[in-house]
C-alpha cells in the first residue's frame, strides 16, 4: 500500500523534442511495490527518505534517500520498499526526442541509471508545484512544460555522481522467468502451480526462491500488479471499474473492489474520484 498524489496529462500541443508527461509523489507502506511494468517514456526517480530497490535486466539495485533512478522508455522494472525503512519519492514522466541527450550529458545512461542528489526539498516542490495545474488548459500545458524543463536544471545542478558501483543483485533465473510468466499472464487466475510447471520445478522451492529475491509471495506479487496495474487504468481511463476488473483478471467487480480496498486504502470508485489531474465525468 502507498499514499500517492499524482498528475497524468495528455498532450495538446505536438512536442517532439521534450514534454511533460506525468508526475507524482509516494509515501509507500513497508515492502509495497510496483510492477513489473513498461513505459513509452523516461521516468526519474528521487527518492526523499527510506530506502527500497528497483529491479531490472536480471539485476536487483538498492537505493536510499538522496539516491535516485531513471528508467528508459520499453524496459520492464520492478520497485519494492524496504520493510525496515519505506521509501517515499516523487518522480517526473518526460518524453521527448531530445531527453536522452539529457541525461547522457549528465552521465546517466542504460548502463549507469543510478545517482546521488542534493537539494531533495527542491525537487518536491518541484512536484508539488505540478499538481496546482490539473485543469487540461494550452496555459497549463505550457506551464507544466517550464516546471519540466527546470526539473531537468535542478538534476544538472544538484546531482553529485552516478552510482557506478551501487549495491546491486543477480535474481535467480527462476524468478526472472517467473516474473516474465506473470507479466504475460496476470490478467487471468494464473497459479503457483501452473508457473511451475512452465518452468518444470517444484512448486515450493520455486516459491522460496520467489520470496528470497523478490521478498514477497507469488500469489502477493500477482495481486500487487493486478493492483496497481488496475490504479493506471482507472487514473488514466474512463473506463467502467466493472470493466477494469475484469481487465486485471478479477472475477467480480466485488472480489476487485475488496481486494483495491486492502491495498490502496479506499476503494476504485473513491479512488477514481480524488484523483489529480482528472477533469473527465465519471459515470
Amino acid at each position: 500500500m502507498e499514499e500517492a498524489i499524482f498528475l497524468v496529462k495528455q498532450q495538446r500541443s505536438n512536442f517532439k523534442d521534450f514534454y511533460f508527461s506525468f508526475c507524482g509523489h509516494s509515501k509507500t507502506f513497508p515492502s509495497h511495490s510496483f510492477g513489473p511494468a513498461v513505459r513509452d517514456v523516461f521516468l526519474i526517480h528521487i527518492i526523499l527518505e527510506g530506502s527500497g530497490y528497483y529491479s531490472i535486466k536480471k539485476t536487483n539495485y538498492h537505493l536510499s534517500k538522496g539516491q535516485g533512478f531513471v528508467i528508459y522508455p520499453g524496459e520492464s522494472t520492478f520497485y519494492q520498499a524496504s520493510e525496515e525503512q519505506p521509501w517515499e519519492y516523487v518522480w517526473l514522466a518526460i518524453g521527448g526526442e531530445l531527453v536522452e541527450s539529457y541525461l547522457s550529458n549528465l552521465g546517466i545512461t542504460p548502463a549507469h541509471l543510478s545517482f546521488e542528489v542534493t537539494n531533495l526539498a527542491d525537487f518536491h516542490a518541484l512536484i508539488l508545484q505540478c499538481l496546482a495545474y490539473e485543469q487540461d488548459t494550452q496555459l497549463n500545458e505550457l506551464i507544466l512544460q517550464k516546471i519540466a524543463y527546470n526539473f531537468m536544471e535542478l538534476l544538472s545542478k544538484s546531482m553529485t555522481q552516478t552510482l557506478k558501483e551501487s549495491h546491486s543483485t543477480k535474481m535467480n533465473g527462476y524468478v526472472l522467468e517467473s516474473l516474465e510468466i506473470i507479466g504475460e499472464h496476470f490478467w487471468r487466475n494464473i497459479t503457483v502451480k501452473e508457473i511451475a510447471e512452465k518452468l518444470m520445478i517444484d512448486a515450493s522451492y520455486l516459491s522460496r526462491l520467489f520470496k528470497k529475491d523478490i521478498g514477497i509471495s507469488i500469489k502477493s506479487y500477482i495481486n500487487e500488479m493486478r493492483i496497481s496495474t488496475s490504479r493506471d487504468i482507472i487514473a488514466t481511463t474512463n473506463l467502467p471499474i466493472s470493466k477494469i476488473a475484469e481487465m486485471v483478471g478479477f472475477p467480480t467487480t466485488q472480489a476487485f473492489s475488496k481486494a483495491f480496498s486492502k491495498g490502496m486504502g479506499l476503494s476504485p470508485f473513491a479512488y477514481r474520484k480524488e484523483r489529480i489531474g482528472s477533469n473527465r465525468e465519471i459515470s
